[in-house]
């Protein structure tokens, strides 16, 4: 009987097997849910920057940046003739070889970038003349209107030196004393100038970064600005 005591007193009790047993169980529980966990298990924005390594992700893990959209080509707005074809936008390189096709892109960040140059003609229609000066031929100004999702939230005025400047005309049109643009419109400030779009970069409308939701208003320094520029 004493012996049989002994190997009953070494034998685990029936708790400790049971733990032992429970612990086993949620191990392999655990090891199994690791495997089976896929993206579809995961909420939106669980995944925050404190949980990845940093050096960890390559650009092919990014959103995508996106590719040029060339002003003429498929899927890309056309040329502007100035409404009766008597001021017609053409490539910059029609002028100066080697100048880049006026295009447009969207970045992964969502920053929409021009570049490139465009320039225009005199053509056979309405009065023969592009003057975006003369009354009522604000349009001959207009060399493309850039489609929605890269339109910018607000008006963008670039001038250039005195006598020039390149507005990009935001989600609400811009109008003022003699001056009348379309949403998206990519124009010129001061008869014959070409575009010259390098550099050019913006949030588009839409964007979680841009706030406010109000129309375009020119201020009286803007009006002042765009009549010294000859466009009012």
């Amino acid at each position: 009987m004493s012996a049989l005591r002994r190997i009953n007193d070494a034998l685990p009790s029936a708790s400790m097997l049971v733990a032992v047993l429970a612990l086993v169980v949620a191990a392999a529980g655990a090891g199994y849910a690791a495997g089976k966990i896929g993206t579809k298990d995961l909420k939106n924005n669980a995944v925050t920057s404190a949980k990845v390594k940093n050096g960890s992700l390559k650009a092919t893990d990014l959103v995508r940046e996106g590719k040029f959209k060339y002003v003429g080509k498929s899927g890309a707005p056309a040329f502007r003739t100035g409404g009766e074809g008597d001021c017609v936008w053409q490539l910059g390189s029609s002028l100066v070889p080697g100048l880049g096709r006026p295009g447009f892109r969207k970045d992964r960040f969502g920053t929409v970038h021009l570049a490139g140059v465009a320039a225009p003609a005199d053509g056979g229609g309405g009065d023969g003349v592009c003057d975006s000066g003369a009354v009522g031929e604000t349009e001959d100004a207009v060399a493309f209107v850039l489609p929605g999702p890269f339109r910018p939230a607000r008006t963008q005025l670039l001038p250039i030196g005195t006598t020039g400047g390149i507005l990009v005309v935001g989600r609400n049109g811009l109008a003022a004393p003699g001056l009348s643009l379309p949403p998206g419109a990519v124009a010129a400030l001061g008869t014959g100038s070409p575009l010259i779009l390098d550099g050019i970069s913006y949030l588009p409308a839409g964007s979680k970064l841009v706030a406010g939701r109000t129309a375009d208003r020119l201020s009286p320094q803007g009006r002042r600005l765009l009549e010294r520029l000859g466009a009012a």
